[in-house]
């Protein structure tokens, strides 16, 4: 199961749509088709998808399983996945197409599974074991978490940032933060033009997130500032956004480098930095 969200996870994501709504309003003030309909709607969806893109993030690995093993109940013939009335997503053999889900007893784990249910290079029929045991449909989210138990699918918080810890900070205040980032930016600004790219198209924050943000949120830079130094319009900047941070494969297509020279380039990048904000203290 995933793990409970703590205050920080909570603030991540109000942060997310705080700033998307105020695209959104900055787009809606320059072009007259950008206008919101209805506020509340709107905010709901952009709740969803930011609560979306936070699990997409903190957690790439059962995300990634999730979308595999959607992929395989709507495709292969034996399975099915379909909605009960209460909206909830219900997965299971197609002979059993639109029973309610119900809660397994004694869901399989790695100590008492079979071989053919742990063989995730074989996931249909893996799946088809795991049904035959349990016997009834369930709910899709409750399949995830037994298939990632038996298929030993983890994620790992990324705990580093690519941002440079400021020395002088015990506290991490607003102002504290938006100083030490009102100096980042200005040696990001002085570093040569291939390096400010492959930097900032892939810049993460503690939590492996798109660490622009920051810059936005604390007014050290806008939109515009940051498509500039990364060598973008704002336009292509604001399409990018929700894919950043990039790979680096992603990027080295971008700036038609190899992927070893996108690394080398922000490898000196930080170092620079790292250098130049050691002298600032």
């Amino acid at each position: 199961m995933e793990p409970t969200l703590q205050v920080e996870d909570v603030q991540e994501i109000a942060s997310l749509i705080a700033l998307r709504l105020v695209h959104k309003l900055y787009a809606t003030a320059r072009h007259e088709e950008d206008a919101i309909s209805t506020l509340q709607s709107y905010v709901s969806t952009l709740t969803y998808n930011a609560w979306h893109d936070f699990r997409r993030r903190r957690y790439p690995e059962r995300y990634r399983l999730k979308r595999n093993l959607r992929y395989i109940l709507t495709r292969e013939p034996l399975f099915a996945l379909w909605e009960t009335t209460e909206s909830v997503v219900v997965a299971g053999l197609s002979r059993w197409k639109d029973r309610p889900a119900e809660t397994a007893a004694t869901a399989p784990t790695r100590f008492d599974a079979t071989a053919a249910m742990c063989r995730k290079t074989r996931p249909a029929e893996a799946l088809s074991a795991i049904f035959d045991r349990i016997g009834h449909p369930m709910t899709f989210d409750q399949l995830v978490d037994v298939v990632a138990e038996l298929w030993n699918v983890q994620d790992v918080v990324i705990a580093n940032s690519d941002i440079p810890a400021d020395p002088r900070r015990d506290q991490h205040s607003s102002l504290e933060q938006q100083e030490y980032l009102v100096a980042l930016w200005r040696e990001v600004r002085e570093l040569p033009e291939n390096q400010r790219a492959v930097l900032l198209l892939n810049l993460r924050d503690s939590a492996g997130s798109n660490a622009l943000t920051l810059f936005l949120l604390l007014n050290v830079a806008s939109i515009s500032d940051l498509a500039a130094v990364a060598g973008l319009t704002e336009q292509a900047l604001n399409e990018l956004w929700d894919e950043l941070p990039l790979d680096d494969l992603t990027i080295a297509a971008r700036l038609k480098l190899t992927r070893q020279q996108v690394i080398n380039l922000r490898k000196s990048a930080r170092l620079r930095l790292s250098r130049r904000m050691a002298k600032s203290k």
